[in-house]
């Protein structure tokens, strides 16, 4: 079962994921974020991580403008 947030750490992880600037600052606060959710569930574990690798491989495709 994935752990629950508090509040204070939502508030963290909000204000983390506002200051990423560049796609692979946000992609390694994803990364980290996706762990402490997994927990110790591989199957979740396994989830995110064929969510994220999704996710950056489109970002990979994105021009600047588009």
């Amino acid at each position: 079962m994935a752990p629950q947030l508090s509040k204070g750490q939502v508030a963290r992880w909000d204000k983390r994921l506002a200051e990423t600037t560049t796609n692979k600052a946000r992609a390694t606060a994803l990364w980290d974020l996706a762990r402490l959710l997994a927990g110790d569930d591989d199957r979740a574990w396994a989830d995110l991580v064929l969510l994220l690798q999704r996710w950056t491989t489109e970002q990979q495709g994105r021009r600047p403008g588009s």
